[in-house]
């Protein structure tokens, strides 16, 4: 029998794999589908077949590294407890995916790209950003005691205060201040918790 579905699915993750370390290696803009043919044993035929070209090798490789750091974020809002705990933990969990070394490389070439291939950045954005966003909303409603409109503009604000000026600063090749982040969560935290005992007024 040739081959099956299933193996053929393994394949291709092993390429995309294979893929995304010769990306973090030598630049997603240097490095070549001739680089990643060598470090999968694959043929390039091979992965045309399966990704299209260049950029959905890209794509592929950005879907593995992403799923691997957001999934702390994920385990923080799976986690029990009240809704403003699970808040400060997943907000610590979202600066970890944020600011991580590999992302932060995702991040600077999607910024680099952006001119070139304008749809890949709207595309890592709804990967990353927004879907984080999106997840926290429903916490951010019953740790505040508002509506999901109301609760996904705050998600939107709070999720802007984790990351701060670090987030430039970190993407200039700066070193994470990973003092000041906590400074940042631990804010952040705090005025989510005004928000439900009604001292500021509404944004």
């Amino acid at each position: 029998m040739k081959g099956s579905p299933s193996r053929g699915e393994a394949r291709k993750q092993a390429i995309a794999e294979a893929a995304l370390e010769v990306f973090l290696r030598h630049g997603f803009g240097e490095a070549s589908i001739d680089d990643v043919a060598r470090e999968a044993g694959a043929s390039k035929q091979t992965i045309y077949r399966f990704f299209g070209g260049r950029e959905g090798l890209v794509e592929a490789a950005f879907g593995i590294e992403l799923a691997r750091v957001i999934a702390p974020f994920d385990a923080a809002l799976a986690a029990d407890g009240p809704a403003i705990e699970r808040l400060d933990r997943a907000a610590g969990a979202f600066q970890h995916v944020l600011f991580d070394d590999r992302c932060l490389r995702i991040q600077r070439y999607v910024i680099g790209d952006a001119t070139a291939n304008p749809g890949l950045g709207a595309r890592f954005t709804g990967q990353l950003t927004d879907r984080l966003a999106a997840a926290v909303v429903p916490l951010v409603s019953a740790a505040t005691g508002t509506d999901a409109a109301d609760a996904a503009l705050r998600a939107e604000l709070f999720l802007g205060a984790l990351q701060g000026s670090e987030l430039s600063r970190a993407l200039a090749g700066e070193p994470v201040d990973h003092d000041r982040l906590d400074a940042l969560r631990r804010a952040a935290i705090a005025t989510l918790g005004d928000l439900r005992r009604g001292t500021p007024g509404r944004p």
